[in-house]
């Protein structure tokens, strides 16, 4: 994914679209120990523009994820579907914002794409807000079947504890 910029670097306010729909090559990737696939062609869409001497880009990032749900180990997908804009200069000198510096006359998206992707994703993936998780005993899927474990054993460290709550 690479925006040719020739164009846009001779004229202030010129402004160049630009759509991308790729297969990214490394589709899986290391995220906090939690192996992450890309499962669709990452889409890119967006403009790239001059002014004041910088180049600003917009733009819309869209694919889909596989990943491990953190409470009941089932692989799910989710959307990736988000904005982010950069800002490119060729000197950062006197810069007072964020910008990222580029030499030539086009910049590649690749990196930069997969940085926005993780970025996007939570911690603490879940299949589901209300995942009900493992069953602690039996290890059980609890969002498919309710296995009918009881547990109300107590950590014999805590047992002590239990006499508090006894009514005399």
């Amino acid at each position: 994914m690479e925006v040719n910029l020739m164009e846009i670097l001779k004229n202030e306010g010129v402004k160049k679209q630009f759509l991308f729909f790729e297969t990214i090559q490394e589709t899986s990737m290391e995220f906090y120990g939690e192996m992450i696939n890309i499962t669709k062609p990452v889409k890119v869409e967006g403009y790239a523009i001059n002014y004041e001497g910088k180049i600003r880009f917009d733009m819309n990032i869209q694919t889909e994820i596989e990943r491990t749900c953190s409470r009941c180990l089932a692989a799910f997908k989710g959307k990736i579907d988000f904005y982010a804009d950069y800002v490119f200069v060729k000197s950062l000198e006197n810069q007072a914002e964020d910008a990222y510096l580029f030499k030539g006359d086009s910049i590649s998206l690749n990196e930069i794409v997969i940085d926005e992707i993780a970025s996007q994703m939570t911690m603490k993936p879940l299949c589901e807000p209300d995942c009900k998780g493992l069953c602690p005993k039996c290890g059980n899927n609890k969002n498919i079947d309710e296995c009918g474990c009881i547990l109300d054993e107590i950590d014999p460290r805590l047992e002590i504890l239990n006499s508090f709550f006894e009514k005399k």
